[in-house]
């Protein structure tokens, strides 16, 4: 490797082109690296900085072009500061169209595009798939209109269009756009250090990258996998398999990293087979799943596709699992959701083998219904017994393994016989053990995360008992005897001399929890008002009230067994 000091204006005049490969991530820099720039070409430009500046690095590879084409390079390290840069440039320039259109032609001419060329090659930096398009509109415009609205790309020429319109200089002088064209082309000094056409430009990007802490571990693995591909071959793999994917989770993630979903989508992946896989380690795992994969197949190449499309289609089951718009079936979604609700996504484990065999048709609809079932009963009788969820990672890495030996033929009764072989810190709670829980348990608290686990008991229940379709989403949920201390007269009188303990031990249990809409309105009252409403509520959850006159501890414990006795039918063991 050769490096050498240059200036922009060194690096980008003549015939060539900087391409950033599929291994660099997309453009990420925030408004706070573009401030930094700015103050930097500031400094330099009020003359509080003599001399040069010094920007960093750029490790670049030439590539074998055509004899009547561009000279291409790969850009290994340094893709963040070069396209900002040029779009730098090309703020200025159309800046410069309104004031000095020479200048703004010998801009865009020199350092922006070569100008007899066509197609991708006219671009002197050509951005990944991911920013291609919004830098390539940036680039060509004639005017606003032109420019696609979207991505960091078009946030970064907005920043420095903002600049441009109100440089921050002095208030009562305009910025010299000569000088500050001079400036960045002359006086931003970067290291260009270029690499023989025989290294591996993926290996030297991942040692500089080698601290993990630019890159996603979804990052690397998808630069990995794309180095390992044929060249003629990566556009067309990337179009058909990984953009699909990323674009997917993209969607779903709102302004969250999606790339930290990603990771995580591979970790379950790893995970479904039963190896034990530390999350940070995704990358170093996946790497010599795909290693091996290449090793066996004559075509190399045929090995990478088939374990990238693997990844990517249990992916796209982690997909449905965690995000219910994702899962086209109803049904399932509303297990889904229910599943999430619990914040029991430990069991996606062994789920995305489970929607792989619905998804080859080896298992119907009914069948998976019955799992996620089991699997919901397993969750909430250990959460209302109180036993420890830090082994469930455990389980359920090794379960799919389990349940396959158990009963090949039989998913169902194969994971029914696993589950309650289970003992100790891996039990499924027997029918005592749970009713016990669901009749003396405290089960609200100050957690708005747990009460709508609460929450979802109480709809469980009813959705079991009723025909009618219900809208919960309005209802919340209830204490009849009050949670104010010190209660009521009237509801001291009805609890008895000792109604202080009542109120303790039986306040937060199942049995004095319910369902409403009137929340606000019941409160505090007596029950003799309470029990009114109720009693005209249309949930048959409330229609039990109908035969209570008086709510005091042995009522309370006699609607408990009553819906201990529907909850032990709704999660069967």
């Amino acid at each position: 490797m050769k490096a050498s000091e240059t200036t922009l204006r060194n690096l980008l005049e003549g015939g060539k082109q900087f391409q950033i490969p599929l291994f660099q991530r997309p453009y990420s820099w925030k408004k706070e690296n573009w401030e930094t720039l700015w103050e930097d070409l500031m400094s330099l430009y009020k003359e509080e900085v003599q001399g040069f500046y010094f920007l960093g690095p750029i490790v670049t590879q030439a590539v074998l072009g055509t004899a009547d084409s561009i000279t291409p390079f790969i850009v290994i390290d340094g893709q963040q500061r070069l396209t900002t840069l040029t779009i730098v440039l090309a703020a200025l320039r159309n800046y410069l169209k309104k004031t000095d259109r020479d200048m703004a032609q010998e801009v865009e001419e020199l350092y922006l595009i070569n100008k007899f060329k066509k197609n991708d090659d006219i671009y002197k930096v050509l951005p990944t798939q991911d920013d291609r398009e919004v830098y390539k509109s940036i680039i060509q415009s004639k005017q606003a209109k032109d420019i696609k609205k979207e991505g960091q790309i078009y946030e970064a020429y907005k920043f420095f269009e903002g600049k441009f319109k109100k440089p921050d200089y002095e208030d009562d002088i305009s910025l010299d756009y000569a000088k500050f064209k001079t400036i960045l082309l002359e006086r931003l000094v970067l290291v260009n250090i270029t690499s023989d056409d025989s290294d591996n430009p993926y290996l030297i990007f991942e040692s500089l990258n080698n601290k993990g802490e630019e890159l996603s571990q979804a990052d690397l693995v998808r630069n990995y996998v794309f180095m390992k591909l044929p060249d003629e071959e990566r556009e067309d793999v990337y179009k058909s398999e990984w953009l699909p994917l990323q674009e997917k989770f993209k969607l779903n993630m709102d302004k969250k990293e999606y790339a930290d979903e990603l990771t995580s989508a591979f970790w379950f992946y790893l995970r479904k087979d039963g190896d034990a896989v530390n999350q940070k380690e995704v990358y170093k795992a996946l790497k010599k799943r795909f290693d091996k994969s290449e090793k066996s197949f004559a075509q190399p190449e045929l090995g990478i596709k088939g374990e990238l499309q693997n990844l990517v289609q249990f992916a796209n089951y982690y997909q449905r699992l965690n995000f219910e718009n994702e899962e086209p079936k109803p049904k399932l979604r509303r297990w889904f959701k229910r599943l999430m609700r619990l914040d029991f996504t430990t069991c996606h484990i062994f789920l995305l083998n489970i929607y792989h065999e619905y998804e080859e048709e080896r298992l119907s609809l009914q069948d998976f219904e019955k799992i996620l079932c089991y699997l919901e009963s397993y969750f909430v009788r250990r959460w209302l017994t109180g036993v420890s969820t830090r082994v469930l990672g455990t389980v359920f890495n090794n379960l799919y393994t389990q349940v396959k030996a158990k009963n090949p033929d039989d998913l169902i009764s194969g994971l029914r016989a696993v589950l309650i072989s289970f003992e100790g810190n891996q039990v499924w709670p027997d029918d005592d053990s749970f009713r016990h829980a669901i009749i003396q348990g405290s089960l609200y608290s100050k957690s708005s995360s747990a009460n709508d686990r609460v929450k979802l008991l109480l709809e469980s229940i009813e959705e079991f008992v009723t025909k009618e379709r219900v809208e919960f989403e309005k209802l919340t949920i209830e204490h009849i005897m009050p949670q104010k201390s010190p209660l009521r007269k009237e509801w001291q009188q009805m609890l008895g001399a000792n109604y202080s303990n009542v109120q303790k031990k039986w306040l937060h249990t199942l049995g004095n929890l319910t369902l409403t809409g009137y929340n606000p309105e019941l409160s505090n009252r007596p029950f003799e008002e309470k029990v009114i409403l109720l009693r005209d509520s249309n949930l048959t959850l409330n229609q039990y009230f109908r035969k209570i006159d008086i709510w005091n501890e042995e009522a309370i414990k006699t609607r408990a067994e009553y819906l201990a006795d529907i909850a032990m039918k709704v999660w069967p063991r």
